[in-house]
């Protein structure tokens, strides 16, 4: 890469825009990287070249914006780990295509409403013949009692659309079953336990030749992996794979399971860049330096690959802003 580029992340409040950033700074690449957020206070303006307030993605104004700022300011790619952008973009990609010279790497509509719906995750995994947790959707009061004769108790009860722990109840007996909420619920199998849990990042070549697949073994605080190491395992890594060649990501998609009794079985599709990115291009797994060689210049991404035995541990930070004497 010779030229220098200017890419455009969207949502930089947020942790994975934030290790996206983290990655673009340290990839090698002359580029600018220009920030969005909806806020003044994102602390994401601190780590990029050009700061930017943005409308919600909600908000009929977004796309607009989006398109005038991709123009004015020349970029050549959008990226966002925040899943309300790349569900803007997705659904309004022709348009996005048409009016700008910049590239959007995201998943298509379906696509993206089978990973932000967990109900949806379980019954696409069941319909691909991959492994998928025992469930039942919460609204349905015969399923979750037929699931609880089934798979025992404990159960995990979960927003359909819930992000992280948030909102997660575990469903230990009949009593319980009567307090999980009957909208927008699902109530799935409790899968191994916490020691058995992996996260497992996928990255489609843009020609669709060959999916490459990092599993690393993670420590969890409140929903985020604090402490990620690479392991190896064959089993984990076929079922990765059938889900990657069934769903047909475009670039990456991050999958979290469990192992259950022998079996890797996904609980959870993120279809986009996860918050493990920065910790897996340490590790030598550089999926967003892939898709910038591959959807920007058409070089070949194959040395972005190479894992190291290692092992990263996050940790937070502080930095002091507006002071002065």
């Amino acid at each position: 890469m010779t030229n220098k580029y200017n890419i455009l992340v969207l949502g930089v409040s947020g942790n994975v825009s934030r290790g996206i950033v983290s990655v673009l700074r340290n990839s090698g690449i002359d580029m600018n990287i220009v920030g969005a957020c909806i806020t003044n206070d994102s602390i994401g303006q601190y780590f990029v070249d050009e700061y930017h307030v943005s409308p919600l993605a909600a908000d009929a104004k977004f796309i607009p914006w989006l398109i005038n700022i991709c123009n004015n300011k020349n970029i050549d790619m959008v990226l966002s780990g925040v899943e309300e952008n790349i569900y803007a973009i997705s659904t309004h990609l022709p348009e996005l295509q048409s009016k700008t010279a910049a590239k959007f790497l995201v998943a298509t509509p379906n696509q993206l409403e089978i990973g932000n719906d967990k109900l949806k995750t379980c019954l696409w995994l069941k319909n691909n013949g991959c492994n998928y947790p025992l469930f039942a959707d919460a609204s349905d009061k015969n399923a979750v009692n037929k699931l609880a004769a089934m798979a025992g108790f404990p159960l995990i009860a979960k927003p359909r659309n819930g992000k992280g722990s948030n909102g997660i109840i575990k469903v230990c007996n009949q009593n319980d079953i009567l307090q999980i909420p009957k909208q927008n619920y699902v109530v799935e199998q409790m899968l191994g336990d916490d020691n058995s849990e992996y996260t497992v990042a996928c990255y489609s070549h843009k020609s669709n030749s060959k999916t490459e697949i990092i599993t690393m073994k993670r420590k969890l605080e409140h929903g985020t992996t604090m402490i990620a190491e690479p392991v190896f395992d064959n089993v984990i890594y076929n079922q990765a794979l059938k889900i990657c060649e069934a769903f047909r990501p475009i670039g990456p998609l991050n999958i979290q399971l469990r192992m259950h009794n022998g079996r890797p079985t996904c609980f959870e599709l993120n279809v986009r860049f996860s918050g493990t990115t920065p910790m897996r291009d340490l590790l030598g797994f550089r999926d967003v330096v892939a898709a910038l060689r591959e959807h920007l210049t058409g070089q070949s991404a194959d040395d972005c690959f190479d894992i190291k035995q290692a092992k990263v541990i996050r940790y937070q930070t502080e930095k002091l802003i507006g002071y002065s004497k």
